[in-house]
C-alpha cells in the first residue's frame, strides 16, 4: 500500500505538473473523464451508530471502493430529518481523515442545518492506513496519479452510497472539500453530473504551469500524454452548477498564484471569495467561515434545509 507525500505540501503541488501527470499547460477543459467508476457494482454497505448528538447522529459506515477494497467513512444524519434530505461530500486536507477535528467540526455545522454528511477516509489515510506503507514520489513516480484517480474513483463510489439511502435527495447532492479535498474535488466533481453544487476552500490549480517555470522534470515527449489531473484543466466543466472559491491572502501553502489560475479557468457564474487569513483560517472565526459555505450550498440546492 503508498499513501502520497504530503510534507512539503508545495512540493507535492509541483508534482501535479511533473513527470507522472505531464499535460500541455492550456488551462482550456478536458472533457475526458481520468478516474474510473463502476455505479453498479455492489455496495455491500454497513453501518454502526458510533456517538450521537443533540441534532444528529453519527454513524460508521463502510461500502466497496472503487478498487474493491473497504471504504471506511463517517455519516452524520439530521435528527430532524426530513423523507428525504440535502447530502454532502465533505473531504479534507492532505494530512487528515474522518476524524481531523476541523472536518468533524464542519460536518457537525452541516447537518445542523439538515444535511445528511459524509467524509471517507481516502487511500492510505485514516483506517485505511497501512503498518507497510510506503511514501510515494510525486515527481517522479507514477504512483502518485494513480492514487490521486483512486481518490476521485471512492468519491464516485461513495455518492453511490448516498444516492443508495432513501433518506438522501438524489437531486439536493453537494460536495465540499478544503484544501487537497478541494484540489481532488474538482476534477471529480467536473465529471459527475450528480453533484450540483460544490465549495472549493483554499485549493488552487495550474500546477504545471509552475512547475515549467521552475525547470520541474518533465515526462518524456516521445511518450503519450495522460489525461490531465491538475483541477484548472477541469474545473471550466463544472457550470454551469454552482461553484463557490474561497481562498485566503497570505496562504502558505497553497500559493496565490495556484488559486488565480483556479479562479481564471473556471466557467461564468462562479463564487469568488477572498479572505484576509492563512491556509489554516487564523484570526478569523472558522464558525463564521463554514456557514458561509453552508449558506451558498443552501441557496445552491434550490431549498432550504432548515
Amino acid at each position: 500500500m503508498t499513501t502520497l507525500r504530503t510534507a512539503p505540501f508545495f512540493v507535492a503541488l509541483l508534482a501535479l505538473g511533473a513527470s507522472a501527470w505531464a499535460d500541455d499547460s492550456s488551462p482550456s477543459a478536458t472533457k475526458v473523464c481520468p478516474y474510473q467508476t463502476n455505479h453498479k457494482a455492489p455496495l455491500e454497505a454497513t453501518e454502526k451508530e458510533v456517538a450521537t448528538g443533540d441534532d444528529h447522529v453519527q454513524l460508521r459506515v463502510e461500502f466497496n471502493g472503487i478498487k474493491g477494497d473497504r471504504v471506511p467513512a463517517f455519516l452524520y444524519l439530521p435528527k430532524k430529518s426530513q423523507p428525504k434530505n440535502p447530502a454532502v461530500l465533505l473531504q479534507y486536507g492532505s494530512g487528515g481523515d474522518k476524524k481531523v477535528n476541523y472536518i468533524v467540526d464542519l460536518g457537525r455545522q452541516f447537518v445542523a442545518h439538515g444535511f445528511v454528511v459524509l467524509t471517507i477516509d481516502s487511500p492510505g489515510r485514516g483506517e485505511r492506513k497501512t503498518a507497510d506503507q510506503k511514501k510515494t514520489d510525486w515527481l517522479f513516480s507514477s504512483e502518485g496519479r494513480e492514487i490521486f484517480l483512486q481518490y476521485c474513483g471512492d468519491y464516485s463510489r461513495a455518492v453511490d452510497y448516498l444516492v443508495s439511502r432513501s433518506d438522501v435527495d438524489a437531486d439536493r447532492l453537494g460536495y465540499v472539500g478544503i484544501s487537497w479535498g478541494a484540489i481532488t474535488g474538482v476534477p471529480y466533481v467536473a465529471h459527475d453530473p450528480r453533484i450540483k453544487a460544490m465549495g472549493s476552500m483554499v485549493g488552487g490549480g495550474n500546477f504545471l504551469g509552475l512547475a515549467g517555470a521552475l525547470d520541474v522534470k518533465q515526462a518524456d515527449e516521445s511518450k503519450e500524454k495522460p489525461v490531465s489531473i491538475d483541477p484548472v484543466r477541469h474545473v471550466g466543466l463544472i457550470a454551469p452548477r454552482p461553484l463557490l472559491l474561497l481562498n485566503v491572502t497570505r496562504d502558505q501553502l497553497v500559493p496565490r498564484p495556484f488559486a488565480d489560475a483556479l479562479h481564471n479557468a473556471a466557467g461564468e457564474g462562479t463564487k469568488k471569495v477572498w479572505l484576509e487569513t492563512d491556509h489554516f483560517f487564523n484570526g478569523v472565526d472558522r464558525h463564521e467561515v463554514g456557514e458561509t459555505v453552508i449558506e451558498f450550498m443552501k441557496q445552491s440546492l434550490n431549498k432550504k434545509a432548515e
